[in-house]
């Protein structure tokens, strides 16, 4: 959500490539494996769950990722659903009990980093 609400810029990363770990502090080689122990690692450091997940990944992974790895096809119609959703009022579906769990849990963890996203946005512009 924060790559997209930002329009974050891509960089042309492909496995294996070398970049500095936000957590390690020291350039290593990342593949597919090393880049989800990176995001471990992310979410281990903020013991007092400070931040949201999404904040988290989105200031840490810029720095070590291309975000077109993020934001794929699928994750971008999520978001892209869910946004139609918000904006036309259209509800998940009839009821409670007929939800699909999955798109449940998917368009939870999106309103969560959303809302993370809308406020972090009103206080940048209160201060600056």
């Amino acid at each position: 959500m924060w790559m997209s609400f930002n329009n974050a810029t891509t960089r042309v990363l492909e496995f294996p490539y070398q970049a500095k770990s936000p957590t390690l502090k020291k350039v290593i080689t990342f593949d597919e494996a090393e880049l989800w122990r990176e995001v471990d690692r992310i979410l281990a450091e903020d013991t007092e769950r400070k931040y949201t997940v999404g904040t988290n990944l989105y200031y840490n992974m810029l720095l070590c990722s291309n975000v077109n790895y993020w934001l794929d096809q699928d994750t971008q119609l999520y978001l892209e659903e869910f946004m139609a959703m918000k904006q036309f009022n259209i509800p998940l579906s009839s009821n409670i009990d007929d939800t699909d769990y999955h798109r449940f849990v998917i368009f939870s963890g999106i309103y969560e980093e959303y809302n993370a996203c809308i406020e972090a946005q009103q206080k940048k512009k209160s201060n600056g």
